[in-house]
């Protein structure tokens, strides 16, 4: 069975955020669409809203205990747990981030700490997969490490050792940043790589699946370039223990079509797409719905609005899987 806990938090009393309640949205509408959490009640989404005070962390605590003890009653299938955050936090150390919760940094210790909570998820011994990702800052200060879980969370129950994932969307003691990605609309440019790897970017092999390994090579080659494109410079990084590397996180379509690469057009104009060499590729009229297919080569792409002037980099990150842009 797969469960998941989703955090995001845009409304801090000082240093909001714009994109992180957007990101846990869309990262919780992904694992439903394509059924990585088969059973839509196992998500605990956890946001915040001006009108609330979520999350302040207890809500974390009751989220994972309900899990568990539905996990329980599923003891004989593979149990697999997703742990997301988007919001902000900071490196304690190499392995651990705190967790910003609610009222930081008007309670300047009001954290979580990554560590000790995936050190309870793994030491709950229900669940054979536990996968993490933080979408958040790790500038360190070596002071504030997070809270733990609450209740007994150190000693182990149970005889499983899950496989684990860690995927931190910078590098310890970096920045994590919030981009526009259409319309002005915030989020976060980790998130928004890691849903379209998922969605077969990360499988290079067109092998048809996309394990753990898959994604850590994908991370590390391709998002420096993807953050780029948005003016950033932000490296994620991943590790697995326990034989994680073998967890296979999802399957996708394997490509087969002609093509790679589909840009749909939002505009009547005339647009050129030019390769990384400024070769021009094709030159046309475009009215809004026109989609052009092409069988692009892995690299930077441009594409120029010839009336207007506007242009937009696009990246093919893969020959092997589909890519989609829209101008």
């Amino acid at each position: 069975m797969e469960y998941a806990i989703i955090i995001g938090i845009d409304h801090y009393d000082k240093r909001a955020l714009s994109g992180a309640v957007a990101d846990a949205e869309a990262f919780a509408k992904f694992l439903t669409d394509i059924q990585l959490v088969s059973n839509p009640d196992n998500i605990k989404l956890l946001k915040s809203d001006a009108n609330n005070q979520i999350v302040i962390g207890y809500e974390i605590d009751n989220a994972i205990e309900a899990i568990t003890e539905n996990a329980k009653t599923h003891r004989n299938e593979s149990n697999r747990i997703y742990f997301y955050f988007s919001g902000h936090g900071i490196g304690n150390t190499f392995n651990n981030t705190a967790l910003c919760m609610r009222f930081w940094p008007k309670m300047i210790n009001h954290c979580i700490s990554s560590l000790d909570y995936l050190t309870g998820l793994i030491n709950k011994g229900i669940f054979d997969e536990v996968l993490l990702f933080l979408d958040c800052c790790r500038e360190n200060d070596t002071m504030i490490k997070g809270l733990p879980p609450i209740g007994d969370w150190q000693n182990k129950v149970g005889e499983r050792v899950p496989k684990v994932l860690v995927c931190n969307s910078t590098i310890y003691g970096k920045l994590s940043y919030e981009v526009s990605i259409d319309s002005n609309q915030k989020r976060g440019a980790f998130t928004s790589f890691l849903i379209e790897s998922l969605k077969g970017d990360a499988d290079i092999n067109n092998s048809g699946r996309i394990t753990a390994l898959d994604l850590k090579q994908h991370i590390e080659n391709n998002f420096p370039t993807y953050a780029l494109k948005y003016n950033k410079i932000q490296n994620g990084s991943a590790s697995t223990d326990n034989g994680g590397d073998n967890i296979v996180i999802c399957e996708v379509k394997k490509l087969e079509e002609a093509y790679n690469f589909e840009i749909t057009f939002n505009r009547n104009s005339n647009v050129t797409l030019y390769n990384k060499n400024a070769d021009k590729l094709r030159t046309d009229n475009v009215v809004t719905g026109d989609k052009w297919h092409y069988k692009l080569e892995k690299g930077n792409y441009v594409l120029v609005d010839n009336v207007s002037g506007e242009q937009k980099t696009i990246i093919n990150f893969s020959e092997n899987t589909m890519g989609y842009e829209q101008f």
